[in-house]
């Protein structure tokens, strides 16, 4: 798991390399599925809300299985702090309501939830039309790419009421690359900017999808997924990985330059909990600069030593049980 950012970030890097080349003026034959061609046009869309509320909508929302996925398994303290905790300080983050005292949200409002949903539920033709070609290269076992950026084609999605623009969300990037010599894989990567003034600053969503079972409608199951989120003038950062093949586990990264209350500490700056759905269980871990900031001559030096949170070892956090999770997104 914890070799899971490594692995998505190399697999993309080869699948863009691969990706790329020549004109991408959409002049060459698509039926050719070379990757010169790049259907990917300017987007922009209006909707009445950004919130997400419908049952069967959140039932699709990013942090959905790892916050069932804490949960202890009976009458635990520790573990119902780790769970309220978690969904707390994921809700800065992905707009999550109520932001404690549940299990769940009723509600979400955040870029990256709201761009999938509206890529699964096939409502922009231009995303169908790079679904498709995506799909159609996969057929012929040539390389492919959709990638916005190097068409200069942003996307922006505008939530309007009564007339008026009440929020914008703007994504320098949407990228589809499958490379059957590198990875045979499908690489998804989003990422959206805040605006000034915003607190959500930025946030990049990763996914791998198996070729072999790419559709070019609907939602695409992921094997793999990475999310990074910055917000507070980057101060305040989340993460989350996801293995849903093999290990089958999620890890959830809180990191800040300010302290935190987590779980039975009050002076933290990283917690990260590491479920695994398979034995129900969730390991926690925590550390502060501040408790260890003599034997470091850095922050950054703190950051990328064995002490930070992000960088302990398994095996060495607090373990607890878990309740069982079905059918994961």
């Amino acid at each position: 798991m914890a070799n899971l950012h490594r692995i998505l970030a190399s697999l993309a890097g080869t699948l863009l390399l691969a990706g790329c080349g020549g004109s991408s003026d959409g002049d060459s034959d698509p039926a050719s599925c070379g990757s010169q061609f790049n259907p990917a046009t300017r987007v922009q869309a209006g909707y009445a809300s950004f919130d997400i509320t419908a049952p069967g909508r959140l039932q699709r929302h990013l942090f959905r299985d790892v916050l069932a996925g804490v949960q202890p398994a009976g009458a635990d303290a520790y573990g119902e702090s780790v769970a309220d905790d978690v969904l707390a300080q994921t809700a800065r983050f992905n707009g999550g309501s109520p932001a404690s005292g549940a299990s769940a949200y009723t509600a979400v409002r955040n870029p990256m939830d709201f761009i999938d949903l509206i890529i699964g539920e096939d409502t922009i033709d231009n995303f169908n039309t790079g679904r498709r070609y995506i799909s159609s290269c996969i057929d012929a076992g040539n390389a492919a790419q959709y990638d916005t950026s190097e068409k200069g084609a942003l996307v922006t999605f505008d939530e309007v009421q009564d007339s008026t623009t009440t929020d914008q969300y703007n994504y320098p990037n949407l990228r589809w690359v499958y490379a059957p010599d590198a990875s045979g894989k499908v690489i998804r990567v989003i990422r959206f900017q805040g605006r000034s003034g915003e607190d959500l600053n930025g946030a990049v969503v990763a996914s791998q999808f198996d070729d072999a079972s790419f559709s070019a409608s609907g939602f695409n199951v992921p094997e793999l997924v990475q999310a990074s989120f910055t917000a507070g003038s980057n101060q305040e950062r989340l993460s989350l990985e996801q293995t849903l093949i093999d290990l089958d586990r999620d890890q959830w990264l809180r990191s800040s330059d300010n302290t935190f209350d987590f779980a039975d500490r009050t002076d933290v700056d990283c917690a990260r909990v590491l479920v695994d759905y398979r034995a129900a269980t969730a390991e926690v871990f925590t550390s502060a600069y501040a408790n260890v900031s003599g034997s470091y001559a850095s922050r950054s030096a703190y950051v990328e030593s064995e002490d930070y949170c992000g960088n302990q070892e398994e095996g060495t956090g607090t373990r607890y049980a878990t309740q069982a999770v079905s059918g994961r997104q």
